[in-house]
């Protein structure tokens, strides 16, 4: 069983949808997606999580870098 979520990665233009097991958790979908999870931000519906968050059917997940500078 799967359930499925959409994920928009910043700089690119198009979302894509995602089959991903139930339970999920933000930091399995990072390595999903080919992303580090120490230079990036994750937004799930709108709010900023950790990645142990879990991920359920119709989430949004959004793949944000982090900025830094001086």
């Amino acid at each position: 069983m799967t359930v499925e979520i959409k994920v928009k990665i910043a700089g690119q233009r198009s979302s894509r949808r995602l089959r991903v097991a139930p339970g999920t958790t933000v930091a399995e979908l990072l390595r999903k997606v080919g992303q580090n999870r120490e230079t990036v931000v994750v937004r799930l519906n709108g709010r900023i999580v950790a990645e142990e968050e879990r991920l359920r059917k119709g989430d949004l997940v959004e793949i944000l870098p982090v900025v830094t500078g001086g």
